[in-house]
């Protein structure tokens, strides 16, 4: 059985560096290196996996093409569906039992998996305050593209990943949203955008596309602790720091942990996608959560 990539732009091409050699089939309309420019032609009954990876409207008639077969799908984040598709979807995967994985690649990052399990351990305590910041210096390369017209403008690129990472190190996903800036500089769609929200403790969600040096932050803020991250690994060095509280007051004890190495995540997140394909695991509810969650903020 192959796979098949749907979409060979940057992404498709990303995805095809993680399968095996002359183990996969490319389908694009508009790509002269792709195997296929027509869908009809591929042969769809030796396919066991697809990866689309294409823009945000064309998304949903693959799935369900892809569903009917019972081939395992990853689809590249966001997926923002009506609540008409949302449900197709939902009866095609309880009738037919395969995999539809939204990809967000940043879940594996190497300080991301460890604040996840010193959150879990409750080494810093009853958490008071998250704030993240994801940032970078696109503007120019979002300028007169799809992305530009999107109506959730940079929440759809970067604010998904504030989002599925705070719903990946604390299960639940905010409420009770309150957009605090939101500017237009130099595109026609939001480029900078800070919101706040409040479920069990405050949090602070900042994006940017006007960073011009790529930027993320990340700082939990604990009733014994503190974990803060600096940077992702694609960007390097990644730095980790992890606070012990000193009681009544004082200068708090710190193990700091730096991570320089290119970035892990795509190869972690295949491998993931891979086994939870044969298990038969999906993570279609946290799409209905991000949906929800971008209507509240604009």
């Amino acid at each position: 059985m192959k796979s098949l990539i749907i979409g060979y732009g940057v992404q498709g091409k990303k995805r095809a560096k993680f399968l095996k050699k002359n183990n996969y089939l490319i389908y694009d309309k508009f790509n002269s290196k792709s195997d296929f420019s027509n869908f009809k032609e591929i042969p769809i009954k030796k396919i066991s996996h697809a990866y689309i990876c294409l823009p945000e409207k064309e998304k949903y008639k693959y799935i369900i093409k892809l569903l009917k077969e019972k081939i395992n799908i990853l689809v590249e984040k966001p997926l923002i569906l009506s609540s008409k598709e949302e449900l197709n979807i939902k009866k095609l995967l309880k009738k037919n039992k395969v995999t539809l994985y939204t990809a967000y690649n940043h879940r594996f990052e190497p300080h991301f998996i460890k604040t996840k399990k010193i959150l879990d351990s409750g080494i810093i305590g009853k958490v008071y305050n998250v704030e993240l910041y994801y940032g970078n210096g696109t503007a120019k390369l979002w300028k007169n593209s799809w992305r530009e017209k999107n109506k959730y403008s940079i929440l759809h690129d970067l604010g998904v990943h504030l989002l599925d990472t705070f719903n990946f190190w604390f299960e639940f996903m905010p409420e009770k949203f309150n957009t605090a800036i939101k500017s237009k500089n130099e595109l026609h769609c939001f480029d900078f955008i800070n919101f706040n929200s409040y479920k069990k403790f405050k949090s602070s969600f900042t994006v940017s596309v006007i960073d011009w040096r790529n930027k993320f932050e990340a700082n939990i803020i604990g009733q014994k602790g503190s974990i803060h991250i600096n940077s992702l690994c694609k960007w390097g060095p990644s730095r980790l720091t992890i606070r012990k509280r000193i009681f009544p007051s004082g200068k708090p004890k710190e193990k700091i942990f730096t991570k320089i190495c290119s970035d892990p995540t795509w190869k972690l997140e295949e491998k993931y996608f891979r086994k939870i394909s044969k298990e038969k695991l999906n993570n279609f509810s946290n799409d209905s959560f991000i949906k929800k969650s971008l209507n509240k903020i604009l």
